[in-house]
């Protein structure tokens, strides 16, 4: 088969780290593979960065979007329409991940799946909502959001006014003319989003993998000393969101938590795709750790998880977590928020604790009984890396996805007939 895959860039945060393993996977299985993305950090040659404009993009358009609020469904972009029916059609599926962060225009949706099967993995709830990544307690986005609760926060900020409403009409009128094979990342988000505008389509739920061949256990004192990290340390690995005003991934809960722990030698390892993480080592500036960085080489990344006794995952919301598989692939059991999709990944007191979302106390008093039990966390550490194997390999995941393509040409081909 030849795919084409479209996302916002190639490798960093969540979304485009399962694209990628998805384009490599199935360009080792003989698959032709184009990852098309808006940014590229690595060097793959399979890889291709969009191009941009060569004309300026319609600025009264723009100005109109903005004041209306609809500046994240981006009907002024080009992309995808500028990529021509012809070398669309030169591919037997297109499949898309992220289409925020204003390349792509939405409406290229429907286009795009009049000419070719179209596949949209779903990594947040932004395909079904007004605009919100996540809708937290809100329920409008079942059936017509506005006066939105989030306006004004990350990801919806910085518009001149609440375009909820209007935005979310958009997309019930776009997918009402396309043809679309959503895909969630999670239980929990596929059975939300058949709630949604988007109920009319087969969801299927098809969850990230973890390439266990990169992420496995290896010596915890020889990945601590190659980090510089005293062997003795009580080590907990985090990730904090990409923006900082992006709270969701529960920093606050982080800095509120850490002051109650009552277990003594900590050392913080804070992993980040922020260009800002001064303002992150300066919060935790009262407790050593690693300067906060992000850490692309998957090696490297392995030995962090190594290095760490625990992974802190203390978020708000979640369609899934790519950052607790890799964790125990590695061995590291989690302490983590009970919330979406990571409640099929946690299994409470087997593979690690969990604890109430916004609830410091309850991560401070789970992660002292860990690092007080060595029985205990050695235990769940076997949980951990025996349930990255056995449900999240990247086998079973390329298996489900090469199922689907073949399933929806099938189909095509059987209609054409």
């Amino acid at each position: 088969m030849k795919i084409l895959q479209i996302n916002n860039c190639d490798t960093k945060g969540g979304a485009a780290k399962v694209a990628h393993r998805l384009c490599r996977g199935l360009m080792g299985r003989g698959h032709e593979v184009l990852y098309l993305v808006a940014k590229k950090h690595g060097s793959d040659n399979f890889v291709k960065e969009i191009e941009k404009p060569s004309v300026k993009l319609n600025s009264t358009f723009k100005k109109i979007l903005y004041r209306l609020g609809l500046d994240m469904v981006t009907l002024n972009a080009s992309f995808p329409f500028n990529m021509g029916r012809n070398f669309i059609n030169d591919f037997d599926i297109i499949h898309i991940h992220d289409p925020m962060g204003g390349y792509f225009n939405l409406a290229g949706v429907a286009w795009l799946s009049r000419i070719k099967p179209l596949v949209w993995t779903m990594h947040t709830m932004w395909p079904f909502t007004g605009g919100c990544l996540y809708s937290y307690d809100c329920q409008r986005w079942k059936k017509n959001c506005g006066k939105c609760p989030q306006f004004g926060t990350f990801p919806i900020i910085g518009f001149s006014r609440d375009g909820s409403l209007p935005a979310i009409n958009i997309k019930r009128l776009i997918y009402k003319h396309s043809a679309i094979f959503p895909v969630a990342v999670s239980q929990w988000l596929c059975s939300i989003a058949r709630q949604s505008i988007l109920r009319r389509f087969d969801i299927i739920k098809i969850q990230n993998p973890v390439d266990t061949r990169l992420f496995h256990p290896i010596d915890k004192n020889l990945a601590k000393a190659k980090l510089g990290i005293p062997a003795n340390a009580k080590t907990i690995i985090f990730s904090v969101a990409s923006k900082p005003e992006d709270k969701r991934k529960g920093i606050e809960i982080i800095l509120k938590a850490l002051p109650l722990l009552k277990t003594k030698n900590i050392f913080l390892l804070p992993l980040t795709i922020t260009a800002d993480s001064h303002k992150i080592e300066e919060a935790l500036r009262p407790y050593p750790s690693l300067a906060a960085s992000h850490i692309e080489n998957e090696i490297e990344l392995n030995t962090a998880y190594n290095a760490a006794d625990i992974l802190w995952h203390p978020s708000l919301a979640d369609t899934s977590s790519l950052g607790i598989l890799e964790a125990f692939a590695a061995g590291t059991p989690a302490v983590a928020s009970r919330v979406g999709g990571v409640q099929e990944i946690v299994v409470d007191g087997e593979n690690g604790f969990f604890v109430e979302p916004n609830n410091p106390e309850q991560l401070a008093e789970k992660t002292d009984i860990l690092f007080s039990d060595d029985k205990k966390r050695r235990d769940m550490s076997k949980n951990a890396c025996r349930k990255a194997i056995s449900d999240y390999s990247i086998d079973i995941f390329l298996d489900k996805y090469e199922q689907l393509y073949k399933k929806i040409i099938e189909k095509k081909t059987k209609v054409r007939r």
